[in-house]
């Protein structure tokens, strides 16, 4: 089809006046980058259609990311103006909408979206958790998992059962925790545990206020990080590792046995970068504070030589048992060593047991991703947590791309990076589809039907937002969130 550029009100020159329609599925940080890129770059005129199964938008931006992190939140303004521009019919001659409330696979079809619009992207991320599959793992009260806990205190609306849960759990007995993995989401619910009667810390945040109260009951002790490999291995950033061992100035204090950190046993010489500022934080939090060489290891000088609370970080280890006592609650994990042999592969020495007794466990293994309901009927492929792909493409069970259909996120990648990565992978999910829309195939471009389905627009969100908003400012924080979808809905009622 011949491509004749054509001048628009606002400026810019398109290659077609006929439009396309672009269907993002999952309105976190994946799909709103996608949203993005795809207004900002497209040559020819989009009508871009944002869904998400929530009422309201960000996905794990908003319900993920630690309540005292709020600057890893600040996508959020992008994408706010972003959609603004677009919404509200000040664009460059795309528009936009956002589509809540709205289960993709379930209320809409996706075999409609992929009959109507030129593009679908799936980005809807992984709203699973692996599990360790051992005995006691799912009948053992005072077992939960890292979104459990994450969402819990982040107010996601569709936890109400497990909020329950937490809620009711008696915090006033937990002393002694277990978190099983050692990625950033184990930090951040570390710091949360540790710091949880800390005010300064938490006032001023969003973090659901029914969850601080509990929180605020238990009178933790100790926190055990516990990991299968040695420290080399361990997934965490370096940054939050750096706030954990800076909750020492509060009296809470860090440490890692000899028998899994000694500097000599590296070969710093041919480290990374990034590895060898991790070493050298252990080696400087490790000593006492007189004795440590480097100014920006002496910022806060602890209130006491004899810590409140403490964290360790438990190399090669691999849990084995849950155990419960009499009336089915957590009483000890039963664990079992490992090695590293010398190609690096991991053994385990299910004779060499030990048990620690625990309040509190917490598995944080990562996240799990899972196929909708279609992906059988259309043959789309899924495999290993992820949509199969290549390069964003989507492939059938074949291994055949599928016309129109991307995957971006988490859901294609798997559940690892930060939202920068997820930046970087949406942009260039984003410019395949501008590559495919512009490629001159005839368009689709119908509408989907919502006359019978409950859905919140655009203007809803800022309903809310304005609401959640005005609640914070009574109570100094930056909002106060809805906790239920039905308070959501119950509000925009009015």
């Amino acid at each position: 089809m011949l491509r004749i550029a054509h001048k628009t009100t606002f400026g810019l020159r398109f290659l077609t006046t006929e439009r396309k329609s672009v269907s993002v599925v999952g309105s976190g940080p994946s799909g709103f980058y996608t949203v993005c890129r795809l207004l900002a770059k497209a040559q020819i005129p989009l009508d871009v259609t944002l869904w998400e199964k929530l009422p309201v938008p960000f996905g794990l931006s908003r319900y993920g990311v630690a309540p005292d992190h709020p600057e890893v939140k600040n996508c959020e303004d992008t994408f706010s103006r972003c959609a603004e521009e677009f919404a509200h019919g000040t664009g460059k001659g795309h528009s936009f909408r956002f589509v809540g409330n709205v289960d993709v696979g379930r209320d809409v079809k996706l075999k409609k979206l992929l009959e109507t619009q030129d593009a679908v992207v799936l980005s809807y991320g992984c709203s699973g958790d692996h599990k360790l599959g051992i005995p006691g793992e799912n009948t053992t009260a005072g077992v939960f998992t890292s979104r459990e806990i994450v969402n819990w205190y982040n107010g996601h609306p569709e936890y109400s059962g497990v909020k329950d849960k937490l809620s009711s759990f008696d915090w006033s007995k937990v002393r002694r925790v277990g978190i099983i993995g050692n990625g950033n989401v184990a930090l951040d619910i570390t710091r949360v545990l540790l710091s949880n009667q800390i005010k300064d810390i938490w006032t001023h945040t969003d973090i659901n206020p029914e969850a601080l109260k509990a929180l605020n009951e238990a009178p933790v002790e100790n926190v055990k990080l516990i990991a299968r490999r040695d420290f080399s291995h361990s997934k965490f950033t370096n940054k939050e590792f750096r706030e954990l061992w800076e909750l020492e100035r509060f009296g809470i204090r860090g440490t890692i046995s000899p028998e899994f950190f000694k500097a000599s046993q590296f070969d710093m010489k041919n480290a990374e970068r990034v590895f060898k500022r991790r070493v050298e934080m252990v080696s400087e939090y490790m000593l006492p504070f007189d004795q440590r060489t480097k100014k920006n290891y002496k910022k806060h000088r602890p209130p006491s030589t004899i810590p409140s609370r403490t964290w360790e970080m438990d190399y090669l280890k691999t849990p084995l048992t849950i155990n419960g006592n009499s009336e089915g609650k957590l009483e000890s994990l039963t664990l079992c060593r490992n090695i590293l042999t010398q190609d690096n592969k991991l053994e385990q020495r299910k004779s060499d047991t030990l048990n620690y007794d625990l309040d509190l466990l917490i598995t944080s293994l990562g996240y799990g991703s899972s196929a909708l309901e279609e992906f059988d009927a259309l043959q789309i492929g899924f495999a290993t947590n992820r949509i199969a792909n290549t390069n964003g493409y989507v492939l059938d069970t074949n291994g055949v791309i599928v016309r129109g259909l991307f995957a971006a996120g988490w859901i294609r990648r798997g559940s690892s990076g930060v939202i920068a990565s997820t930046m970087s992978d949406a942009f260039e999910v984003a410019d395949a589809v501008i590559a495919e829309l512009e490629s001159g195939s005839l368009p689709k471009n119908k509408d989907v039907d919502l006359s019978r389905i409950n859905y919140t627009t655009w203007d809803d969100w800022e309903k809310i937002d304005k609401e959640e908003r005005s609640r914070g400012q009574l109570q100094g924080k930056p909002r106060v969130k809805f906790l239920s979808t039905h308070e959501m809905l119950q509000f925009l009622r009015k």
